[in-house]
């Protein structure tokens, strides 16, 4: 990935001085409800699914295997994926565990072309950490002193694709005496979808001093590929996050029970990686935005250029429905640089 200044990177990656929470909380809007009450109605159905009689081979998951890689390496084609989850009665958001045997089938089939291919199904993921209406805002510290601000915001719905989407946006820029230094504006979007907790669009716009970087990308998931807008594309896995998407997909599935979770990201590059996230422990911490219970997650990434990660980066996520990021310590090649939660606007689930 390009050279980014680390704490725009911290905001994607994932995400407790005062007695008094700085927290204020909204209502969801009736839209949002509505939505998230059809989602709730399709999780909780009990549709029984049966496995073909057959012989099949068997597979032992390994650490980091998604359904998408053991149909591309063991089957030959990722998009038998759906269908080896069927047959192994793996549901909805189709989570494998290392030690898990996979059974495999030699009559997988993808028809396309003039020949009929089977519609497929998007998935439908629980979400009771964030809505619209929802801001963070972040101060960006560096040996205690504010470098610079960064804002996480659920802004809107948009329809794309004939579905709904969230519209999320981070923005980051430098304090008024470091921009005598060094001026960063920042703004990444990324496009969710409300119902499986997907990318659908993802754009970034960097001005940090002399450097530019813009780029956008679309994921098209039925048919298995990312496009950038120069045209490139890459292959992806289904349901794939971009780098702002994953931290809102990991604060919906994360429960405080899993040690780790592993996410399928694409960079703007038009590669696809994984992070895991592991809970490493839990605290209380507090921020300018108050005092939390809070869970501790490390992600495992590393970073190009001056700012690549040296040590571990901690998260401090809340102990609650909304897993909530307040804090998160990175170590730097020169120093430690710190997201500090101030004030936040939650959404009431």
């Amino acid at each position: 990935m390009k050279k980014t200044l680390i704490f725009i990177l911290l905001l994607f990656i994932c995400g407790c001085a005062t007695s008094t929470k700085k927290i204020s909380f909204i209502k969801v809007t009736n839209e949002e409800k509505t939505m998230k009450q059809e989602v709730e109605r399709i999780t909780t159905d009990k549709e029984k699914v049966m496995i073909n009689q057959k012989e099949y081979n068997k597979y032992t998951v390994q650490k980091g295997d998604s359904l998408w890689r053991i149909a591309k390496e063991q089957a030959g084609n990722p998009n038998f994926w759906r269908q080896m989850a069927k047959q192994n009665n793996i549901k909805e958001p189709y989570m494998i565990k290392p030690g898990q045997t996979i059974l495999l089938s030699d009559t997988y089939t993808f028809k396309t072309g003039n020949k009929t291919k089977k519609m497929f199904k998007y998935r439908t993921i629980k979400n009771s950490s964030f809505g619209v209406g929802e801001k963070l805002v972040f101060a960006i510290k560096y040996f205690g002193i504010t470098a610079g601000f960064g804002i996480l915001e659920v802004k809107n719905f948009l329809d794309i694709n004939n579905r709904k989407a969230y519209l999320i946006e981070a923005t980051a820029k430098t304090s008024p005496f470091f921009e005598n230094f060094y001026k960063v504006r920042d703004v990444i979007t990324s496009y969710m979808d409300v119902f499986g907790l997907f990318s659908w669009k993802y754009s970034k716009n960097l001005e940090e001093g002399s450097y530019r970087n813009n780029s956008y990308m679309e994921f098209d998931h039925e048919q298995g590929f990312a496009k950038k807008k120069e045209g490139d594309k890459c292959q992806i896995p289904p349901f794939v996050q971009d780098v702002l998407s994953e931290l809102y997909y990991y604060r919906a599935v994360f429960t405080g029970k899993e040690n780790e979770l592993f996410i399928d990201v694409a960079s703007d590059e038009c590669k696809v990686y994984q992070i895991v996230v592991k809970k490493v422990g839990e605290e209380k911490v507090t921020v300018d935005a108050g005092e939390f219970d809070c869970y501790v997650v490390r992600p495992f990434l590393k970073y190009e250029g001056i700012f690549r990660q040296k040590g571990d980066v901690d998260i401090w996520l809340t102990k609650d429905k909304y897993k909530m990021p307040v804090l998160v310590k990175s170590k730097i090649v020169i120093g430690t640089i710190d997201a500090v939660l101030q004030e936040a606007t939650v959404v009431e689930p």
